[in-house]
């Protein structure tokens, strides 16, 4: 729960409540809100977001299963990956590339990306060029909160968007077969298997298959 925020009771608390919602919307504002459902909210990630994410992405329970804990990311490999993409050889070619960070009540949790997939890779996975496709990842950064559904839930406001303001097509993602609680989360929200692309990810050395999930 965000500690920032505080109950509805009588008395001096109510009013302090009440004094608070402008500056929260104009935070939500300013932080650039891309949707929101219930207690969950997606908003552009910026680079004052560095630091947190460079936490989450140094975490061995979080990397052994998002990047690999041989690729940690400091807070210049954060800047550069995520809010650099044009300058950084490392990073692969996307379209309508944005990095989001996911909030529960307030308090940020979790990294997702959203980015248009390009022609050529669209034909290669089978898809027609012609049509938007979107792929997207994620991860949830505050480990005390794994296993209570949040992927899922987030997986399917993000795809809700892309379909009603990006006029996507299709939604695709390519969680490696060996990560079974990333596949549940997108089956949870609605995708399918499509098929197994043999060796498609290098992760941690080696290269894993992982399954092309559409939605």
């Amino acid at each position: 729960m965000d500690k920032g925020r505080r109950s509805s009771g009588a008395g001096g608390t109510e009013r302090k409540s009440q004094s608070e919602k402008p500056s929260v919307l104009l935070r939500m504002t300013a932080l650039t809100l891309i949707c929101s459902s219930g207690d969950l909210s997606i908003r552009s990630a910026m680079e004052e977001d560095t630091r947190m994410l460079a936490r989450w992405r140094s975490d061995p329970k979080v990397i052994q299963f998002y990047s690999g804990r041989d690729r940690p990311l400091d807070e210049e490999g954060v800047r550069r990956h995520y809010f650099g993409r044009e300058t950084d050889p490392g990073a692969s070619r996307v379209e309508e590339y944005q990095p989001c960070i996911l909030e529960v009540a307030g308090r940020p949790v979790g990294f997702l990306q959203f980015y248009r997939i390009l022609r050529e890779d669209a034909l290669r996975f089978g898809f027609a060029p012609e049509e938007r496709t979107f792929g997207i990842d994620l991860f949830l950064g505050e480990t005390d909160l794994w296993g209570q559904g949040l992927g899922a839930r987030s997986i399917d406001l993000l795809c809700e968007f892309l379909k009603r303001e990006r006029h996507a097509d299709r939604v695709m993602a390519d969680p490696r077969v060996d990560n079974p609680r990333s596949v549940r989360a997108f089956e949870k929200a609605r995708f399918r298997k499509a098929r197994r692309l043999e060796g498609h990810e290098v992760f941690e050395g080696v290269p894993r298959d992982c399954w092309l999930m559409v939605r």
